[in-house]
Order: C-alpha cells, then structure tokens, then sequence
C-alpha cells in the first residue's frame, strides 16, 4: 500500500479546516439569528414565586404565597393578583430573537449603552424559593416588535418579545390590590358580619347557603348571592400613612369599640379573612378605617361598605316553604276528606297517574302546580313541633300533598312503601283559603313549622274542575289526549252506526280497499281525514271515571262505534265509543277498556264519524 494518497488526504483536511476557520473570522456576523420562539426564560407560571422590578427611584417586589400574590415593598399590602399574573405570563412568553455578543458590538463600535442597557431602563429579577432570573431591560429595537437586554449579567445583548408598557412607568400603587376582598372569596364556604346593630353567620352545605346563626335556617340564595356582590365591589381607597397596627383602639377597631367585621373562610383555610371597619377620618368624613387581616397596613375605605350594617339573617332568609328544585321531582301524592290521586314521573319525562287508576297525567298541569308549591312563600310563625304531636291547628288543613325527588319503592308484600334514605321529601297540610282572608295557614310536617301564607298565593294550589275549585281530584290532572295513533300503522278501519256497519283495509301499497259493505267505494278524503284526526285526538274535558250507568251517556251497545285495527284484522285495535251529547256543545265520548268518559267537540265527533265508504 502506497503512503502517499493517505498523505495528500490528509493535506486536504487540514487545508479545509484552515479556509473554514479564515472565513469565520472574516465574515461579519454582528447579529446572529436564533430559532423563532427561544424562550428567554426556563420557567413556566406555575412556579414562580417571586418577582422585583426597579426603575429609577421606584422599587416594587412580590411574593406569593398560598396561591396569593402579595407586596412586600413598598408597602406590605395584597397584591393586584391579575396583573402580577399577566406580567408573570409575559415574561413566560418572552422569546429570543436575536442575540448580539461583545466582539461583534465591539468590530461595530456599539457598547451596552447603545442598547439602552447602561444604565438599564428597569430591573426584574423573577423566579422561585430557590432559583432566580435577572432581566435587564434596555431600549426597544428600531425594527421589529422586541426589546433589548440582558440576563443575568451575560455580556450578550438579547433582543425579545416583550411588551415593555406592562411595566414601565413603575407606579408602586399601581400594583396593590385596591379590593377589600381578594378574589378567593368567590370559594368561600362560610360568613360572619357583626356590627352593633346585630349579627349573622351563613355557610355553604352540599352547595346551598344556610343561616346558622342567629337561627338555622335555608337561606335565599338570590339575596346571599347580592350580599357577596356587594362585598366583591368593596375598594380599599388608600392607606392610613402614618398609623400604626399596634394602636388599633384609637382608630376604633378595637373589639368594642369596632362599627363593623366581616370575616370570610374559603376552602381550604382554617383562618377567615376579618376586615374591622373603625372611625371615620377627622379631614375626610367619608372614609373610614379598616384593619385588613392579610395586609400590614391600616386602609381606608368608603362609608359604603356600612351597608352592611342594613343586613340581617331575617333578611338572607329563604321564605319558601318547599326548596325543592321543580324539574328534579318524580313523585307527587294529593289527598283530601274525598279523594286521593297519585301521580310519578317517567324517564322520558311525562307524568303518569299511578292511583286511584293508572293513566296519563296532563304534564303541563303537573308541572305548573309543582313550580307553584316551589315557590310558595310564607312566615314561619312557630318551629319546633314535633312530627308525632302535629298542632291543633293541622287537623284542620283537610289537605295534604307530599312531594319526593324519588319515586318510592313498593315492598313485594305490598305491606311498605319506602323512599330510599338519600331522597327529598317534603309534606304539608293546608286548607282551602277562606272567602275574605288575606293570610291561610301551612304546616310542613318535615320541619315542624307552621307557616303564614298569602291566600291569594295558596289558591294556586288548586285547579278548578267545572267551575269548582278542586285539590286532590284526578280528573283535573289527566291529560286530555285520548288517542294518539300513528297512521302508518293503521291496517284496518270500522265505523259501525244503527246497525251498519262500513270496513276498509289497507294493502302493502298503502292503499285503501272496501271490505264491507260488498261494492262499496271509499269516499274520496274520508280516511285520510279520519287518521289526522285520531293521530291526536284531544278532548275538551274528561267527564267522570269509573261508571256502571254507561247508559245514560248512550255509550253502551247504541254507540257509534270506530276500530282501528293497528295490525291486521286479528291484531291490536283500538275503538273510540261516541254517545249522546252533554247538553251544550260536546259529545260524551270514551275508549273502549278505558274506565273514562270525556267529552269531545261536537263538530269533532260528525267529523270523526264521517262516511268512509258509499253504498253500491
């Protein structure tokens, strides 16, 4: 093997590595490209604990703590939390766009003051417990949507994204929270108001606010809802300079001597927020003294948060008597000195009569009396009462009506009904509202209490039933649509009157054919208008149940009868009895198997028994 192309390569290489190394040292790379979004910064928000920025004679620094964002110079107050996050998000969004080291500004001449960077327009120094970053920012670049600087003392100069008016100019102010309360009050589980003029406490159970004190009871989630808008709105309207923590009596934010406190838990705390409002300033009758208990500093606030003063636990107080949401129920009991009717809800949402027979409920009529007895409102003017000892005054209320979000189970003996524990129920009794009264009495038999109610309010409770006001009557909860047919499944049609009797079936094709009378011709439209009609065949009342004297409505074998047959001649069918009229404007009517008789439209029925087929 020859050792002289082994010698020329070798020559080659270093003759390359030469040209390469000539070429970078002549070639003028003052700016040097990096790839598109660098970050600037190896942190995420998630972490960052604190943050300084300094400009001129301004210093501002933050720390975080429990989640909360806090100042601790130049005032030890809480922080404004949204925009200490949206600068901490945009120092996490910073990226590279350029880099300028110090041979290249040297060959061009440019020094660290060329890029606004001695002395720097700011300092930030943002980071965690353990780890930090300093940020030097210098001018903004002539082209492009970046700024110069440069991080933690590296002679590089960096141009990145940055929107350098989030920061500049530093007002310290600018940075403290002006709410009296922090945003973390919208998880609070629980609140206290005191003020010489009374005091309350709610808190928030499976996710409804009770009063708990000076009494238990629901309370009115609209008015507890304004209550912590108001408190939301609440601002701090500067610091008292010049005061001192230690001498809080003299502010009037000692224990006795303090106009008003509010203290709120959030989740996750064991120690409430308390804001003590004291006297008001001797030069400025319109502020007052607040000792904020996350905040070093006496505030001030405006007289308005004394509006607190005007709320009291009988105000906050849910005066409804069922608090049942109305949609949830499945279940619904009525029951007076006459009759009883129950009725349960389905999966699809309809209401179903279960007793004293099982037939379709008029869902829109139930609904509306359980969206009335969930918005019945009252006074509760006696509590306490014992379930087993109801007061005098409950047996007298010949009505009773038991509502449940469950519908009950029924033992296999028949011997219990039960409810599963996890259930809503709720039960009263009432009266019928006397003629001239404005006020009837309720008692909830759950809770013990007897409730005054507005008259006019209670007599929602009852439907009226041929001109007479009924409670616990079926009839005035069944629904009104009798038949309700698909006419693609119709196959066969009878219409039998005084003896004659007029069939016609349907072919594969859908077309109609005479059965009977023989060479009979159907009438052209007749069928076609009879199946619209039975598809929704709705009465104008239903008359009365159950009857032995079907007779006297001509509903017996003198009836006109119409059978519709939904699956051939030996299959289900259904027949619709017309009888006599009722003596106005209807015509008693029933379905055959169905113990109900109801009334339909006069001009209804001489439809509905309109010739199908004409003689030969």
């Amino acid at each position: 093997m020859s050792w002289k192309p082994t010698l020329w390569l070798l020559v080659l290489v270093v003759l390359t590595g030469l040209f390469i190394a000539v070429f970078e040292i002549n070639t003028d790379q003052g700016v040097r490209s990096l790839p598109l979004n660098s970050p600037l910064l190896h942190l995420s928000s998630e972490v960052i604990t604190r943050l300084s920025l300094t400009a001129g004679t301004n210093r501002v620094e933050c720390v975080r703590r429990d989640g909360e964002w806090f100042l601790t110079r130049p005032m030890d107050v809480r922080a404004d939390a949204a925009r200490i996050n949206r600068l901490v998000e945009a120092l996490v969004k910073m990226r590279k766009q350029e880099i300028i080291d110090p041979l290249r500004r040297a060959k061009r001449g440019l020094s660290l003051a060329s890029f606004g960077l001695e002395p720097p327009r700011a300092r930030l120094v943002v980071g965690t417990d353990s780890h930090s970053d300093e940020i030097l920012l210098g001018e903004d670049a002539p082209l492009g949507n970046f700024v110069y600087l440069s991080l933690n003392d590296e002679r590089d100069v960096i141009g990145a994204t940055l929107n350098v008016s989030d920061i500049l100019p530093l007002d310290p102010d600018g940075f403290r929270d002006q709410a009296v309360f922090p945003s973390s009050i919208k998880q609070a589980i629980r609140l206290e108001v005191k003020h010489a003029g009374g005091f309350f406490q709610l808190a928030l159970k499976d996710g409804v606010w009770r009063i708990q004190q000076p009494f238990d009871a629901r309370a009115d989630g609209a008015r507890v809802e304004r209550l912590w808008r108001i408190l939301e709105a609440l601002k701090i309207e500067g610091l008292a300079g010049g005061a001192s923590l230690s001498d809080s009596v003299s502010y009037g934010l000692g224990v006795d001597e303090a106009v008003l406190q509010v203290s709120v838990w959030t989740e996750g705390r064991r120690q409430p927020l308390v804001v003590t409002v004291g006297k008001t300033l001797q030069d400025n009758p319109s502020s007052l003294y607040a000792r904020i208990s996350d905040m070093a500093s006496l505030g001030l606030v405006g007289k308005d948060i004394l509006s607190l003063q005007t709320i009291s636990a009988s105000s906050l107080r849910d005066r409804r008597l069922c608090d049942a949401d109305p949609s949830s129920l499945m279940f619904l009991t009525l029951s007076d000195d006459d009759s009883k009717v129950v009725m349960e809800k389905g999966a699809s949402g309809e209401w179903m009569i279960t007793e004293p027979l099982r037939f379709p409920a008029n869902t829109r009529a139930v609904g509306a009396f359980l969206k009335a007895i969930s918005s019945l409102q009252g006074e509760e003017i006696r509590s306490g009462i014992a379930v087993k000892g109801n007061p005098p005054e409950a047996e007298t209320m010949s009505c009773r009506l038991k509502i449940a979000n469950q519908v009950p189970v029924h033992a296999t003996t028949n011997a219990t009904i039960s409810l599963a524990p996890a259930t809503g129920e709720w039960t009263y009794r009432l009266s019928w509202p006397g003629a001239g009264t404005s006020n009837s009495l309720v008692f909830g038999e759950e809770a013990g209490a007897i409730y005054k109610v507005s008259s006019d309010d209670l007599s929602k409770m009852w439907r009226r039933l041929a001109d007479r006001p009924v409670f616990a009557e079926p009839l005035a909860y069944m629904d009104c649509l009798m038949l309700d047919l698909n006419p693609q499944q119709v196959r066969r049609i009878t219409l039998t009157r005084e003896g004659r009797e007029e069939t016609v079936t349907s072919g594969l094709d859908g077309s109609w054919t005479v059965d009977s009378p023989p060479g009979g011709q159907v009438v052209e439209g007749a069928i076609p208008a009879l199946l619209a009609m039975a598809a929704k065949l709705q009465a104008e009342r239903i008359e009365t149940l159950v009857t032995t004297n079907l007779a006297s409505f001509k509903l017996n074998e003198a009836a006109i009868r119409v059978t519709f047959g939904l699956s051939g001649s030996s299959g289900i069918q259904k027949t619709v009895l017309i009888g006599d009229g009722d003596g106005r404007s209807g015509v008693y009517s029933m379905i055959q198997g169905q113990d109900v008789v109801f009334v339909l439209k006069k001009e209804t029925t001489e439809a509905f028994v309109r010739p199908l087929v004409t003689s030969p």
